[in-house]
Order: structure tokens, then C-alpha cells, then sequence
């Protein structure tokens, strides 16, 4: 989950517009040419991409520059360009998100109409605080997982624990998105120039990568590929051994390989890892039409679960998570967990319950952390996608007395590690609302708890202050939390009154600059 800044929204909007207002100068630089009036570009005769970027220029999916007709292929592409390239490449696919307004993306934005289309049919997702950072260069990896989301891909032969065998670089992959690359690998989205086998998933994308990658996604036969197959990136699958009496049936699609034609090896689970067939509900809970089953191996500490969901009486999801990918991806370690809750409850109020699963995970160095699995609801696609949140070493709250929308009260974990203080009373708030498959931070909204909190932590200041215990981490919450409900000033002449020790002069000028690392001053 990415951090939001923790400045009033209104502030934010300001900065980047104004970021965009500025960058709008350079704008025709970057606006294209019509691939009508021109489908071949001077600076891709030769380029191993020619022909996909000559065909996507053909269907308008994929445009030149206006001042001298070249595509500049190996330039990268921002967040508002590749949108629309994919609302050109996929007009006809459902919306089935509801339709956000980006503080950052104002209507006049050349891009704000292809933003919106794309957001709202599943491929791209904006940031906590409704930001969409249109301007930011695209990894790879997040153009790969933006088609699998949107194309609703599903895998068949790949999975996650593979992705290390297939690419040297392998590890690299954020826990978030190893399902969906295994899934873009498995559908032959994956195109990797030079090095087949180097994906470079946090690398910014460039206008000829994305292009390959579209052209994959919108190509019907496989074996009328517009990219080199040499840069494909494919799995070997073993195919049925034969019987006399049932012929094998002539396959629908080219045999799948991978260069150098090896199979690479599905990484075995531990001899202890349980199985499936094994698991036996534990936990089982309800809401109106769905029924949520949990099944685990063991009654308290768990290696591995299964969520069985049902609606009408019609099983419709099940999804199985293991503790050790779950809490730490790669890891050959068998992990354990116990779960905490499992409800059915609807925490966006959009009529469509959720299931919900918290956890408590031990990890290495002997250290437990909490995390969330939720399962939302498509209507549209008719089934359950799971949102993984890790809270981190303390676990939230959940708080229903809103009769509008339930929140979740968390703590800035930020602040435990930069001043090693773990206990929640010391911390800022955060919190958070469950909103259309992501949370949106909504602290400054709730001004009411800021001001009860900081109440807390004045009384933690005051009782340190007496014992003559260390009172930097109180401090730089109580002076976050002022930042957030406006109360600066006042804010820095009560800390600069209480701590009055013999390395102040050098301890505020770090405080300021810890608090514009985490967003909450300017």
C-alpha cells in the first residue's frame, strides 16, 4: 500500500497542478502525430520493435511526435501516456470501478478523459488521497500488472514460487505483484529485449516496451506474433504423456517454450507444508446471501488457509494463502500464523459485503507482524479479488460507530522505526476507509480523534518528562498530529519549551526534516 502525504488535500492540489500547469509547457513536444497520416516512424527502421509499433500506430493506438515524426522508442513512459495508449487499445471493455476524481488530474489535462476510462475499467489505480501521479514514469512492472488487472488474466501453468527459475532477476518483483507477472508470463505478455530472461520489473518502461506489451495483450494468434519471439517470455509446458487407446488432441494454440528451452522447476514447498485436501473449516461467517468458510490446517497456528465463498448457496471463490508467502515472499521457511478475526461485513457501505481475515504472523528475527486479507466483490467479472495490507508490528481497530462508512485506526509505523519506539501511545494516528478495492487515508477528517490523541501524548510527554526518560518520539507525533489538524505554530513553541535538553540545537532541525520526509510539513 502506498503512503499519502499528510498534507491538506487542498495544499496538494495546488503543488501539482501548478506541476502541471508547468510541465503543459513541454506538452507539444510530447503530443503525437496522427498514426493515420504517418504509420512508419524514421527511428524505428531496424528497431526490434518495428513492426508491433508500426501496427499499433495503424489502429491510433500508439502516436508519434508533432515537431519531427519520430516515436523515440527507447524514451519512458509516464502514468497519463500509457493510460492512453490502453484506452485506445481496449474501448470496448466494462467500466466496473466507480469513477474517481484525482486531485491531480484537473479536466483540463490532455490525458484526464483516457485516466478516468482506464481507472474505471480496472487497469490502473491511483494512489492513497485520490492521486494519480500522471507525470510519473510507469515501472514495468506495474504496466504488466495494469494489463493483467484490466484483462482480468488468469494463470495456469505459472506461479509466483516459479518466478525466481524464470528471471534472473526474479527477486526483484514486489510481493504485490509477483501473482499478476506470473499471470502476464503465463498469457505471454511478457517481453524482455535483450535479455530474455532479465525482466527488469522496477525499470521505467519506455514507449517500445509498452507497446510489445500491448501488442501481446491485443494479439488473437499467437502464431502471427508482431514481437521477436526470441524476447518472449515463455514456459515450457509438459504436455500428457500419450495412450494407445486416446489419441492425444491436436493443441490449439504453438507448442510454449523458453529460451534456452528448459522447464524451469516449480519450487517445492517444505516436506511439512500441509495439503490441501487436508484443510478443515476452522471459522465460518455470514451476511445476508454470502457465506464465507475459513479452512486451515491446525485449529490455532496455521502454515496455510483456504477462503471458501458463496453466494445464493453457489460456491463462487476459493482462494488459498500461505503464512510464508504472505509474510515474506521467496522464503523456503514454513511460517505460521494465527488468525485473529474473520467476518462478513460491508466496509465501503456499498451494499456488497466484504470478508475480511486479520492475522498474526511470526516472521524472522523472532518478530510477529498483523495483516489484512479483504475479498471484494466484482458484480461485473462475478467474482472475489483479495487485497493484502500489512499493518505492520501493531494491528488497527476497527470502528463502526460511523453510521456511514467504517474506519480504521492505525499508527504511523513510520515513527517506530525512525525513533525505535513500538507502542501505539507514542505514534500518530492514521485513518484509514475501506473505498472500491483500496484504502484512502482519511485522518484529518476525524479532527476529533487528533486533538484525543494528542491529549494522550501530552500526558506521555509530561510523565517522561518527570522520570527524565527520552521524549523525541512523543514529541515528533504530538507535533505531527498538530501539523494535521493546522496547529503548527502553537505546536512548535510547546516543544520547543518542554525539551530543553543540551542537544536541542541539533535535534529540531532534524525533527523538521523527519516531518517533511513523511509529508506532514511542507
Amino acid at each position: 500500500m502506498k503512503r499519502k502525504s499528510f498534507l491538506p488535500q487542498f495544499k496538494l492540489f495546488i503543488v501539482v497542478v501548478l506541476g502541471i500547469i508547468l510541465t503543459q509547457k513541454s506538452l507539444p513536444l510530447i503530443y503525437p502525430v496522427s498514426a493515420q497520416k504517418s504509420t512508419t516512424f524514421d527511428d524505428i527502421k531496424g528497431h526490434w520493435a518495428q513492426n508491433c509499433i508500426e501496427n499499433l500506430a495503424q489502429k491510433n493506438i500508439v502516436k508519434g511526435y508533432y515537431e519531427d515524426d519520430t516515436f523515440r522508442p527507447d524514451n519512458p513512459v509516464n502514468r497519463a501516456e500509457f493510460a492512453a495508449m490502453l484506452s485506445q487499445a481496449f474501448p470496448k471493455l466494462p467500466k466496473t470501478e466507480k469513477a474517481i476524481n484525482f486531485v491531480d488530474v484537473p479536466t483540463d489535462f490532455w490525458a484526464h478523459n483516457a485516466i478516468r476510462d482506464v481507472n474505471q475499467r480496472g487497469f490502473m489505480s491511483g494512489y492513497l488521497g485520490s492521486v494519480f501521479n500522471p507525470l510519473l514514469n510507469i515501472p514495468r512492472v506495474q504496466a504488466l500488472v495494469a494489463l493483467v488487472n484490466g484483462l482480468d488474466y488468469k494463470p495456469t501453468q505459472v506461479s509466483p514460487q516459479q518466478l525466481t527459475k524464470i528471471f534472473e532477476d526474479g527477486s526483484d518483483i514486489p510481493e504485490y505483484a509477483k501473482k499478476a507477472i506470473a499471470t502476464a508470463t503465463d498469457n505471454w505478455l511478457v517481453v524482455n529485449y535483450p535479455n530474455i530472461r532479465r525482466l527488469n520489473p522496477n525499470k521505467p518502461a519506455t514507449r517500445a516496451e509498452v507497446s510489445t506489451f500491448i501488442c501481446q495483450a491485443i494479439l488473437e494468434d499467437k502464431k502471427q506474433a508482431l514481437v521477436p519471439t526470441q524476447y518472449i517470455a515463455r514456459v515450457a509446458i509438459s504436455e500428457p504423456s500419450e495412450t494407445p487407446s486416446e489419441p492425444k488432441p491436436k493443441p490449439s494454440t504453438p507448442a510454449v517454450t523458453m529460451q534456452p528451452q528448459t522447464t524451469p522447476p516449480i519450487e517445492s514447498r517444505p516436506e511439512s507444508y500441509p495439503e490441501i485436501k487436508d484443510l478443515k473449516v476452522q471459522k465460518t461467517a455470514k451476511l445476508g446471501d454470502v457465506k464465507a468458510e475459513l479452512l486451515a490446517d491446525s485449529d490455532n497456528t496455521i502454515q496455510l488457509m483456504q477462503i471458501k465463498i458463496s453466494r445464493k448457496g453457489d460456491l463462487v471463490s476459493e482462494d488459498v494463502v500461505s503464512m510464508a508467502t504472505l509474510a515474506a515472499p521467496g522464503v523456503k521457511t514454513v511460517k505460521t500464523g494465527r488468525v485473529l478475526d474473520f467476518k462478513v461485513l460491508d466496509l465501503d457501505n456499498d451494499k456488497e459485503p466484504e470478508i475480511l481475515v486479520d492475522l498474526l504472523i511470526d516472521e524472522d528475527n523472532n518478530r510477529k507482524n498483523y495483516y489484512s486479507v479483504i475479498y471484494r466483490y466484482s458484480p461485473i467479472k462475478k467474482e472475489y479479488r483479495d487485497l493484502q495490507q500489512k499493518w505492520g508490528l501493531t494491528s488497527y481497530r476497527l470502528n463502526t460507530e460511523n453510521a456511514e462508512t467504517p474506519i480504521l485506526i492505525h499508527y504511523d509505523q513510520r515513527f517506530s522505526q525512525q525513533f525505535q519506539v513500538y507502542t501505539p501511545e507514542q505514534l500518530p494516528l492514521q485513518i484509514f476507509q475501506y473505498q472500491f478495492g483500496e484504502f484512502k487515508d482519511v485522518t484529518q477528517q476525524y479532527s476529533e480523534f487528533l486533538e484525543e490523541h494528542n491529549t494522550i501524548l501530552l500526558q506521555e510527554i509530561n510523565k517522561r518528562r518527570r522520570l527524565k526518560q527520552d521524549l523525541k518520539a512523543v514529541l515528533a507525533a504530538y507535533l505531527a498530529q498538530q501539523y494535521l489538524l493546522g496547529q503548527a505554530n502553537t505546536a512548535w513553541k510547546t516543544v520547543e519549551e518542554m525539551y530543553q535538553n543540551p542537544d536541542r540545537n541539533q535535534f529540531f532541525p532534524q525533527l523538521r526534516q523527519w516531518l517533511k520526509k513523511t509529508g506532514y510539513m511542507e
